[in-house]
């Protein structure tokens, strides 16, 4: 694994990336699929879809790209994890004591706590370590 790849929170954006494929692929199908059948048009008559296809369709791109990782410009462009680590000039958040309530939201997304493990081991071991063995 690439050191670039390990974000800021600890995560492993390579392993999203794997994970997320599939979410991308049918995301891809499914603008396939609408584009197949003209579907813009079908919803400018459909009163309640007519405002909400294009908020729609932004979703569906979105989940359709790929996301370079957050070193790399990908990633919440607004991640408090990355701006506050950024500032104090660390490679992660295993540099700082303890984990702060930034993390939150990141807890109740990655409930199988993957980065409370990463953080942990990269604390333990050292962010280099850590790459050549994850």
């Amino acid at each position: 694994m690439e050191k670039e790849s390990i974000a800021y929170c600890g995560l492993n954006c390579a392993l999203c990336q794997r994970k997320s494929a599939d979410i991308k692929d049918k995301a891809h199908a499914l603008m396939a699929a609408l584009n197949g059948v003209n579907f813009s048009e079908v919803a400018k008559v459909i009163p309640f879809m007519n405002s909400k296809y294009k908020n729609f369709l932004k979703i569906v791109k979105f989940l359709s790209g790929e996301c370079p990782g957050c070193r790399q410009g990908g990633g919440n462009p607004f991640c408090g994890i990355r701006k506050c680590a950024k500032k104090k000039e660390y490679f992660t958040c295993a540099e700082c004591e303890q984990l702060c309530k930034r993390f939150k939201m990141l807890f109740r997304v990655h409930i199988d706590n993957e980065v409370q493990d990463n953080i942990a081991r990269i604390k333990q071991e050292g962010i280099d370590k850590f790459v050549e063995t994850d």
